[in-house]
């Protein structure tokens, strides 16, 4: 009877113990990141998602219909031992096709309250590797750029060009009257740093908060290699999505390396994003 006591007293010091640990190893964010992790593409067996709530398959868009597989005609391709840790994806011509991904499942919307974040690493000089124009790595909508649409963007002048942020809500919305508004006063937030190169690879994270919430209190944070370069604040981020067949478009007239692209239905905290940033390896590595 002494012993079961003993065994059961120390069962919530043992319990504490364990927790203390994963707390000081950083296992507890690996867990919570994998929970939260809806969709992850490596790229090191080839093009097919490594971790999907939806659709796994990659597709091109070819007039405003998307076809499945790679059909850029060697324009994007998988280059072995290229990427972060294995293969990446290689964008070497701007006008080839654009490649993307089902949203559905794959990047959870929510018509209240809705958060999430998204993670990817590029090797590009954004000064001599990218043909003049915009040039989105990343968007994200059932509709354009400017219409309940998530994007980061190279804007088109600039030497080096800014790298920015953009979190549009519906155009009804944030430009009622349809005007030509200048870019400083569009939800956009630019980069405080320009750490891209041919060289290395850089981090890119988004995260958003307090979206379809009906009131002018959405926040949406751009990080780069693990640090905080600004938020777009002050705005009713209202996303119609619903009923909408949304897309995530990838390398949109890009030209350089795209790797390890992972999306999460909640807002990542500072913490954890520099923690996927410092691994420095596939995020298969970190969340197994």
């Amino acid at each position: 009877m002494k012993t079961d006591n003993i065994l059961i007293s120390l069962f919530p010091l043992v319990l504490g113990l364990s927790c203390t640990v994963l707390i000081a190893t950083g296992q507890s964010d690996d867990l919570s990141m994998k929970k939260a992790l809806t969709f992850y593409a490596s790229f090191d067996s080839g093009t097919d998602a490594d971790i999907s709530r939806g659709d796994k398959r990659l597709f091109t868009l070819i007039g405003k219909e998307p076809k499945l597989g790679n059909k850029t005609e060697g324009m994007s391709r998988i280059v072995k031992g290229k990427g972060l840790s294995g293969d990446a994806l290689l964008f070497t011509k701007r006008n080839a096709k654009w490649l993307l991904y089902d949203g559905a499942k794959n990047f959870p919307f929510a018509d209240k309250n809705w958060s999430g974040s998204v993670s990817f690493w590029l090797k590009v000089d954004p000064i001599n590797g990218l043909d003049p124009g915009y040039v989105d790595p990343i968007q994200i909508t059932p509709n354009t750029w400017n219409n309940a649409s998530f994007f980061v963007d190279f804007a088109k002048d600039g030497n080096p060009r800014s790298f920015r942020l953009g979190a549009f809500a519906d155009k009804s919305v944030w430009n009622p009257e349809n005007k030509d508004i200048p870019e400083p006063q569009r939800p956009l937030v630019p980069a405080k740093s320009n750490p891209f190169s041919s060289d290395k690879w850089t981090h890119v994270a988004f995260t958003w908060e307090n979206f379809n919430t009906g009131k002018k209190d959405g926040v949406a944070t751009l990080y780069l290699d693990g640090k905080n370069e600004g938020s777009i604040t002050k705005w009713n981020q209202k996303f119609s999505w619903a009923g909408k067949p949304h897309r995530i478009l990838i390398g949109l007239n890009y030209m350089g390396l795209f790797d390890d692209l992972a999306c999460f239905d909640r807002a990542l905290s500072s913490k954890e994003i520099k923690h996927i940033f410092d691994h420095q390896k596939s995020l298969n590595t970190l969340i197994k």
